[in-house]
Protein backbone atom coordinates (compact mmCIF):
# COMPACT_ATOMS: atom_id res chain seq x y z
CA UNK A 1 0.00 0.00 0.00
CA UNK A 2 2.82 2.41 0.84
CA UNK A 3 4.58 1.62 -2.46
CA UNK A 4 1.39 2.51 -4.30
CA UNK A 5 1.16 5.77 -2.36
CA UNK A 6 4.76 6.60 -3.28
CA UNK A 7 4.15 5.78 -6.94
CA UNK A 8 1.51 8.54 -7.04
CA UNK A 9 3.60 11.26 -5.40
CA UNK A 10 3.50 14.79 -6.73
CA UNK A 11 6.98 16.12 -7.29
CA UNK A 12 8.20 19.68 -7.60
CA UNK A 13 10.14 20.52 -10.75
CA UNK A 14 11.23 23.96 -9.55
CA UNK A 15 9.02 26.78 -8.36
CA UNK A 16 8.43 29.83 -10.50
CA UNK A 17 7.11 33.26 -9.62
CA UNK A 18 3.33 33.13 -9.44
CA UNK A 19 3.19 29.40 -8.70
CA UNK A 20 1.10 28.30 -5.74
CA UNK A 21 2.98 25.87 -3.54
CA UNK A 22 1.76 23.54 -0.82
CA UNK A 23 3.36 21.88 2.20
CA UNK A 24 1.45 19.01 3.82
CA UNK A 25 2.02 18.70 7.57
CA UNK A 26 0.07 15.48 7.98
CA UNK A 27 -3.63 15.08 8.90
CA UNK A 28 -5.54 17.94 7.22
CA UNK A 29 -2.69 20.37 7.91
CA UNK A 30 -1.68 22.32 4.82
CA UNK A 31 0.29 25.47 4.16
CA UNK A 32 -0.65 27.13 0.88
CA UNK A 33 1.40 30.06 -0.39
CA UNK A 34 2.13 31.99 -3.57
CA UNK A 35 5.42 33.29 -2.22
CA UNK A 36 3.87 36.52 -1.00
CA UNK A 37 0.87 35.38 1.06
CA UNK A 38 0.48 32.18 3.04
CA UNK A 39 -2.56 30.44 4.51
CA UNK A 40 -2.08 27.77 7.16
CA UNK A 41 -4.99 25.33 7.56
CA UNK A 42 -5.48 22.89 10.46
CA UNK A 43 -1.82 22.75 11.56
CA UNK A 44 -1.24 19.88 13.97
CA UNK A 45 2.36 18.93 14.74
CA UNK A 46 2.23 17.99 18.45
CA UNK A 47 0.89 14.53 17.51
CA UNK A 48 -0.32 13.27 20.89
CA UNK A 49 0.02 9.54 21.60
CA UNK A 50 -3.06 7.37 21.19
CA UNK A 51 -2.83 6.37 24.86
CA UNK A 52 -3.04 10.02 25.93
CA UNK A 53 -6.15 10.48 23.80
CA UNK A 54 -7.80 7.21 24.81
CA UNK A 55 -7.19 7.65 28.54
CA UNK A 56 -8.27 11.30 28.49
CA UNK A 57 -4.96 12.70 29.63
CA UNK A 58 -4.55 16.48 29.30
CA UNK A 59 -3.02 17.25 25.91
CA UNK A 60 -0.28 19.87 26.04
CA UNK A 61 0.68 21.39 22.66
CA UNK A 62 4.42 21.28 22.00
CA UNK A 63 5.35 24.97 21.81
CA UNK A 64 8.95 24.25 20.83
CA UNK A 65 7.91 22.02 17.96
CA UNK A 66 5.34 24.59 16.81
CA UNK A 67 7.99 27.32 16.90
CA UNK A 68 10.34 25.15 14.84
CA UNK A 69 7.65 24.61 12.23
CA UNK A 70 6.92 28.32 12.07
CA UNK A 71 10.58 28.85 11.19
CA UNK A 72 10.51 26.07 8.58
CA UNK A 73 7.45 27.48 6.86
CA UNK A 74 8.60 31.09 7.18
CA UNK A 75 7.63 33.22 10.16
CA UNK A 76 6.72 36.21 8.03
CA UNK A 77 4.89 34.20 5.38
CA UNK A 78 1.92 32.96 7.43
CA UNK A 79 -0.87 35.53 7.09
CA UNK A 80 -3.82 33.52 8.39
CA UNK A 81 -4.41 30.40 10.49
CA UNK A 82 -7.71 28.76 9.53
CA UNK A 83 -9.36 25.85 11.34
CA UNK A 84 -11.95 23.70 9.57
CA UNK A 85 -13.41 22.23 12.78
CA UNK A 86 -12.48 21.99 16.44
CA UNK A 87 -11.34 18.43 17.08
CA UNK A 88 -7.92 18.30 18.72
CA UNK A 89 -6.12 17.10 15.58
CA UNK A 90 -7.24 20.26 13.77
CA UNK A 91 -7.31 23.00 16.42
CA UNK A 92 -5.09 22.16 19.40
CA UNK A 93 -1.91 23.66 17.89
CA UNK A 94 -3.55 26.33 15.74
CA UNK A 95 -3.74 29.14 18.35
CA UNK A 96 -0.01 28.81 19.03
CA UNK A 97 0.81 29.07 15.33
CA UNK A 98 -1.29 32.23 15.33
CA UNK A 99 0.52 33.57 18.39
CA UNK A 100 3.97 32.84 16.92
CA UNK A 101 3.16 34.57 13.62
CA UNK A 102 0.83 37.32 14.87
CA UNK A 103 -1.70 36.02 12.33
CA UNK A 104 -5.45 35.91 12.95
CA UNK A 105 -7.06 32.67 14.11
CA UNK A 106 -10.13 32.01 11.98
CA UNK A 107 -12.94 29.48 12.40
CA UNK A 108 -16.19 28.68 14.17
CA UNK A 109 -17.16 30.03 17.57
CA UNK A 110 -15.79 26.78 19.03
CA UNK A 111 -12.42 27.46 17.43
CA UNK A 112 -12.53 31.03 18.72
CA UNK A 113 -13.09 29.72 22.25
CA UNK A 114 -9.99 27.55 21.91
CA UNK A 115 -8.11 30.69 20.91
CA UNK A 116 -9.51 32.59 23.90
CA UNK A 117 -8.28 29.83 26.20
CA UNK A 118 -4.71 30.43 25.03
CA UNK A 119 -4.96 34.16 25.67
CA UNK A 120 -5.01 35.41 22.08
CA UNK A 121 -6.08 39.03 21.84
CA UNK A 122 -9.72 39.38 20.81
CA UNK A 123 -8.73 41.47 17.79
CA UNK A 124 -6.90 38.43 16.38
CA UNK A 125 -9.89 36.09 16.73
CA UNK A 126 -12.09 36.08 13.62
CA UNK A 127 -15.25 33.95 13.78
CA UNK A 128 -16.80 33.06 10.43
CA UNK A 129 -20.17 31.83 9.21
CA UNK A 130 -21.01 29.47 6.34
CA UNK A 131 -20.93 31.27 3.01
CA UNK A 132 -18.59 34.00 4.23
CA UNK A 133 -15.53 34.95 2.18
CA UNK A 134 -12.20 36.46 3.22
CA UNK A 135 -9.35 37.94 1.20
CA UNK A 136 -5.66 37.33 1.89
CA UNK A 137 -3.40 38.83 -0.75
CA UNK A 138 -4.37 37.17 -4.02
CA UNK A 139 -6.23 34.38 -2.22
CA UNK A 140 -9.98 34.44 -1.68
CA UNK A 141 -11.27 31.89 0.83
CA UNK A 142 -14.94 30.90 0.92
CA UNK A 143 -16.21 28.96 3.95
CA UNK A 144 -18.62 26.21 2.87
CA UNK A 145 -20.71 24.41 5.47
CA UNK A 146 -19.91 20.70 5.68
CA UNK A 147 -20.24 17.80 8.12
CA UNK A 148 -17.83 15.38 9.77
CA UNK A 149 -17.45 11.81 8.57
CA UNK A 150 -18.55 8.81 10.70
CA UNK A 151 -15.02 8.26 11.97
CA UNK A 152 -15.56 6.26 15.17
CA UNK A 153 -17.60 3.06 14.81
CA UNK A 154 -20.01 4.85 12.49
CA UNK A 155 -20.37 7.87 14.77
CA UNK A 156 -18.93 11.35 14.85
CA UNK A 157 -16.44 11.64 17.73
CA UNK A 158 -16.69 14.41 20.31
CA UNK A 159 -19.86 16.09 19.01
CA UNK A 160 -21.17 19.38 20.35
CA UNK A 161 -19.68 22.83 20.67
CA UNK A 162 -17.06 24.58 22.82
CA UNK A 163 -19.06 27.28 24.55
CA UNK A 164 -16.46 28.88 26.81
CA UNK A 165 -12.71 29.47 26.64
CA UNK A 166 -10.87 26.14 26.57
CA UNK A 167 -7.65 26.43 28.56
CA UNK A 168 -4.95 23.91 27.64
CA UNK A 169 -3.83 21.34 28.51
CA UNK A 170 -7.22 19.70 28.00
CA UNK A 171 -8.39 16.17 27.23
CA UNK A 172 -9.26 15.24 23.64
CA UNK A 173 -12.96 15.07 24.48
CA UNK A 174 -12.94 18.74 25.45
CA UNK A 175 -12.13 19.63 21.84
CA UNK A 176 -15.68 19.29 20.61
CA UNK A 177 -16.51 19.34 16.93
CA UNK A 178 -18.21 22.72 16.59
CA UNK A 179 -19.21 23.46 13.00
CA UNK A 180 -17.37 22.05 9.99
CA UNK A 181 -16.09 24.01 7.01
CA UNK A 182 -14.71 23.10 3.63
CA UNK A 183 -12.58 25.87 2.17
CA UNK A 184 -12.77 27.02 -1.43
CA UNK A 185 -9.49 28.83 -2.09
CA UNK A 186 -9.38 30.90 -5.27
CA UNK A 187 -6.18 32.37 -6.72
CA UNK A 188 -5.28 33.70 -10.18
CA UNK A 189 -3.32 30.46 -10.68
CA UNK A 190 -6.36 28.26 -10.02
CA UNK A 191 -8.79 26.94 -7.43
CA UNK A 192 -8.07 24.62 -4.50
CA UNK A 193 -10.82 22.97 -2.48
CA UNK A 194 -9.77 21.87 1.00
CA UNK A 195 -12.25 19.21 2.14
CA UNK A 196 -10.48 18.09 5.28
CA UNK A 197 -13.23 16.14 7.04
CA UNK A 198 -14.69 13.10 5.29
CA UNK A 199 -18.39 13.91 5.44
CA UNK A 200 -20.53 15.90 3.04
CA UNK A 201 -23.83 17.70 2.64
CA UNK A 202 -25.65 16.66 -0.56
CA UNK A 203 -25.44 19.46 -3.11
CA UNK A 204 -22.82 21.43 -1.18
CA UNK A 205 -20.69 21.76 -4.32
CA UNK A 206 -23.41 22.63 -6.81
CA UNK A 207 -22.03 25.25 -9.21
CA UNK A 208 -18.42 24.81 -8.05
CA UNK A 209 -15.47 23.81 -10.24
CA UNK A 210 -12.11 23.19 -8.54
CA UNK A 211 -8.76 22.47 -10.11
CA UNK A 212 -7.38 20.66 -7.05
CA UNK A 213 -9.32 18.82 -4.35
CA UNK A 214 -7.50 18.13 -1.08
CA UNK A 215 -9.70 15.31 0.14
CA UNK A 216 -9.69 14.02 3.71
CA UNK A 217 -10.35 10.27 3.50
CA UNK A 218 -10.03 9.12 7.11
CA UNK A 219 -13.39 8.03 8.55
CA UNK A 220 -15.20 8.51 5.25
CA UNK A 221 -17.96 5.93 5.36
CA UNK A 222 -19.15 4.77 1.92
CA UNK A 223 -16.37 5.55 -0.57
CA UNK A 224 -18.58 5.50 -3.67
CA UNK A 225 -21.01 8.02 -2.21
CA UNK A 226 -18.15 10.17 -0.98
CA UNK A 227 -16.47 10.34 -4.37
CA UNK A 228 -19.75 11.04 -6.14
CA UNK A 229 -20.78 13.86 -3.80
CA UNK A 230 -17.39 15.52 -3.35
CA UNK A 231 -14.87 14.64 -6.07
CA UNK A 232 -17.37 14.48 -8.95
CA UNK A 233 -19.66 17.23 -7.69
CA UNK A 234 -16.76 19.68 -7.31
CA UNK A 235 -15.55 18.83 -10.85
CA UNK A 236 -11.98 18.49 -9.58
CA UNK A 237 -9.26 17.73 -12.11
CA UNK A 238 -6.74 16.57 -9.52
CA UNK A 239 -7.76 14.74 -6.32
CA UNK A 240 -5.16 14.58 -3.55
CA UNK A 241 -5.96 12.43 -0.48
CA UNK A 242 -5.08 14.01 2.86
CA UNK A 243 -5.78 12.95 6.46
CA UNK A 244 -4.43 9.50 5.55
CA UNK A 245 -1.53 9.36 7.99
CA UNK A 246 -1.20 7.96 11.49
CA UNK A 247 -1.42 11.20 13.47
CA UNK A 248 -0.57 9.43 16.73
CA UNK A 249 3.04 9.13 15.56
CA UNK A 250 5.58 11.99 15.54
CA UNK A 251 6.09 13.80 12.25
CA UNK A 252 9.80 12.96 12.31
CA UNK A 253 8.91 9.25 12.07
CA UNK A 254 7.73 9.87 8.52
CA UNK A 255 4.58 8.89 6.66
CA UNK A 256 2.64 5.91 8.00
CA UNK A 257 -0.99 5.14 7.26
CA UNK A 258 -3.70 5.40 9.87
CA UNK A 259 -4.68 1.71 10.23
CA UNK A 260 -8.35 2.35 9.44
CA UNK A 261 -7.85 4.60 6.40
CA UNK A 262 -8.23 1.86 3.72
CA UNK A 263 -6.10 3.69 1.17
CA UNK A 264 -6.08 0.78 -1.26
CA UNK A 265 -9.86 0.55 -1.29
CA UNK A 266 -10.11 4.28 -1.88
CA UNK A 267 -7.78 4.07 -4.89
CA UNK A 268 -9.64 1.10 -6.37
CA UNK A 269 -12.95 2.97 -6.14
CA UNK A 270 -11.43 6.14 -7.58
CA UNK A 271 -9.86 4.29 -10.50
CA UNK A 272 -13.14 4.13 -12.42
CA UNK A 273 -13.11 7.94 -12.62
CA UNK A 274 -9.63 8.21 -14.09
CA UNK A 275 -11.02 9.81 -17.28
CA UNK A 276 -12.46 12.61 -15.09
CA UNK A 277 -9.79 13.25 -12.47
CA UNK A 278 -6.32 12.12 -11.49
CA UNK A 279 -5.36 10.78 -8.09
CA UNK A 280 -1.97 11.94 -6.82
CA UNK A 281 -0.42 11.96 -3.34
CA UNK A 282 1.65 14.41 -1.31
CA UNK A 283 5.15 14.04 0.04
CA UNK A 284 5.35 14.35 3.79
CA UNK A 285 6.43 17.78 5.03
CA UNK A 286 7.90 18.94 1.73
CA UNK A 287 6.98 21.96 -0.38
CA UNK A 288 5.65 21.20 -3.86
CA UNK A 289 4.03 23.16 -6.67
CA UNK A 290 0.25 22.65 -6.70
CA UNK A 291 -0.94 25.35 -9.15
CA UNK A 292 -1.23 26.09 -11.96
CA UNK A 293 -2.01 22.67 -13.39
CA UNK A 294 -0.45 22.00 -16.73
CA UNK A 295 -2.88 22.10 -19.68
CA UNK A 296 -2.40 18.37 -20.20
CA UNK A 297 -2.35 16.81 -16.73
CA UNK A 298 -1.66 13.32 -18.03
CA UNK A 299 1.75 14.49 -19.26
CA UNK A 300 2.45 16.83 -16.34
CA UNK A 301 6.16 16.58 -15.64
CA UNK A 302 5.43 17.25 -11.98
CA UNK A 303 3.36 14.07 -11.70
CA UNK A 304 5.20 10.79 -11.83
Amino acid sequence: MKKHYESLLLDSDGLRQGDVRLSWLGTAGTFISDGETGILIDPYVSRFRISAVAFRFPLKPDRTLIRNWVEKLGRGKINAVIVSHSHFDHVADAPYFAIETDAPLIGTESTINVGRGTGIDESKLLPVKPGQTMQFGNFTVKFIESVHGPALLGRIPFPGTIDEPLIPPAAAGKYRLGGVFALLITHPAGIILHHGSAGFKPGMYDGIAADVLLLGISGRGNTDQYLENVALQSRAKLVVPIHVDNFFKPLEDGMAFLPTVKFGEFCRKAEKYRAIFMIRTLPFCKEIKILPLNPSPATNANMR
